[in-house]
């Protein structure tokens, strides 16, 4: 017997739920464009230039200038999809549970290909010749007595470019410069349930401290070799937008086999929108 349609609106269901459970990257961005996005290919993300402000002098002329906007466009053009099947065989002789643990780690490799994306925009902010995005001066060996400088110089450059402290700031730093970071830590998720919900493992200063394997990486200066830093990342929850769509989700029965079989569709965008509210802190390895 085939599988029903309302079956797939449950599959569909379950693997939008595991999406949304893993903390990762993107799930540090700003979504509030997402609703735009819904049957859309781009979202058009308006701005305005800031008015001159004058000195007004009684009984003189003022100056008027004509208002100016700007756009950005946040394209939702990356498409990543899975297709499984599990043999009858199989799941007669298997544990039952097979065909759902398959489907989370599709669900997962899904939310790690978002990851992967906003790591790859913020290494070509990093290395882009023209206009860079904030981040430190060299690359730095991190030691314990300057691990907490190092952030303290990242909200410097924040706070200077008008961010608020009520801002949400995230800490994500690689597993091993981490292990430098942890004994810094000004307060643990063990002693703060909110942090734990964060995803988090701690603060720094204002900062949740987050633990990515997927950040991304580069060369240091003169460097031929593999890559040799990571570029740990401080920002805002409103410095990138993400914007997510499950296309389609369908279990079907193959033709040519004896089988249940998955397939999914996930389409989505990201756009460093506020290059401001990104420090970088690049470590060695």
């Amino acid at each position: 017997m085939a599988i029903t349609n309302f079956q797939q609106i449950i599959w569909s269901k379950k693997i939008k739920e595991a999406l949304e459970t893993i903390t990762s990257l993107r799930n540090h961005c700003d979504f509030q464009y997402e609703a735009d996005s819904k049957n859309a290919k781009e979202v058009k993300i308006l701005n305005v230039t800031r008015p001159t402000i004058r000195t007004y002098v009684p009984g003189n002329s003022i100056t008027r200038e004509a208002g100016t906007d700007g756009s950005m466009t946040l394209k939702l053009d990356q498409y990543k999809y899975f297709n499984f099947e599990v043999d009858d065989v199989d799941k007669a002789q298997s544990v039952p549970g097979l065909k759902e643990a398959l489907a989370k780690e599709a669900a997962r490799g899904l939310a790690e290909e978002g990851d992967k994306y906003v790591a790859s925009l913020v290494k070509a902010g990093v290395e882009d010749g023209v206009s860079p995005l904030p981040q430190s001066s060299s690359v730095i060996t991190l030691t314990k007595a300057n691990a907490v400088r190092t952030v303290e110089d990242g909200f410097v450059s924040l706070y200077g470019n008008n961010c608020k402290v009520s801002d949400n700031f995230y800490l994500e730093v690689a597993p091993k410069p981490f292990t430098t970071y942890r004994e810094a830590l000004t307060e643990l998720s063990t002693n703060n349930p909110d942090i734990l919900k964060k995803g988090a493992v701690g603060k720094i200063n204002n900062a949740y401290v987050c633990i990515e394997n997927l950040l991304p990486t580069g060369k240091s200066s003169g460097s031929e070799a593999e890559d040799d830093v990571f570029y740990n990342i401080l920002r805002t929850s409103k410095a990138i937008a993400f914007a997510e769509q499950i296309n389609k989700v369908e279990a079907y029965r193959p033709q040519d086999a004896f089988s249940d079989a998955i397939k999914g569709l996930y389409t989505f965008g990201a756009l460093i929108t506020r290059p401001e509210e990104i420090y970088v802190i690049k470590t060695a390895m």
